[in-house]
């Protein structure tokens, strides 16, 4: 499996992984109006460029030119990385591919003696025991508008910095 940068002409690449897993992902969770509000504001060629020229950048997993997923990242001001996506095509599900996706984010974070790695994840989503497991802990339960929905989200870090002080067990 090779992990790289993705390029524009990536685009109809990540949207296959998209239009493979989002919708699949979310219809347990949302509402059919809501999934296709959201994922037309995120996932057409215009919105995928618009959030590529605006400090995103993401990283596509591929095995014999054949795309298994991707993530994106965004270097932040406070010294930590943020991960707004993280998809994985439902058939190489469990195979290792989103734990490469994420470790390759960390080891740009440790690179960049960055503090730590957030992401949101959906309260509903069996995805966040995946990230419990590589790592994140719950830092904060937030409700982000978008349009006329919501996302109900825990906020997951997880520490790279050896220097930030860790939670005391109680």
């Amino acid at each position: 499996m090779k992990i790289r940068i993705a390029f524009v002409n990536d685009i109809p690449k990540i949207i296959e992984v998209a239009a493979a897993t989002w919708k699949q992902t979310y219809a347990p969770i949302l509402s059919q109006e809501q999934i296709d509000f959201m994922y037309e504001s995120m996932y057409t060629n215009e919105a995928i460029l618009q959030q590529m020229q605006n400090g995103n950048t993401f990283l596509i997993c591929s095995e014999n030119e054949k795309i298994l997923g991707f993530i994106s990242y965004i270097l932040r001001e406070d010294n930590s990385i943020c991960i707004p996506k993280i998809y994985v095509k439902p058939d190489t599900h469990g195979k290792g591919i989103g734990k490469l996706l994420l470790q390759e984010v960390e080891k740009i974070a440790q690179k960049n003696k960055l503090d730590f790695i957030e992401l949101n994840v959906n309260r509903k989503n069996p995805a966040m025991y995946f990230y419990k497991k590589m790592g994140f802990e719950l830092h904060e339960k937030v409700d982000i508008a978008i349009g006329k929905y919501w996302m109900n989200d825990y906020v997951l870090r997880k520490q790279i910095s050896q220097y930030l002080p860790t939670r005391q067990a109680q």
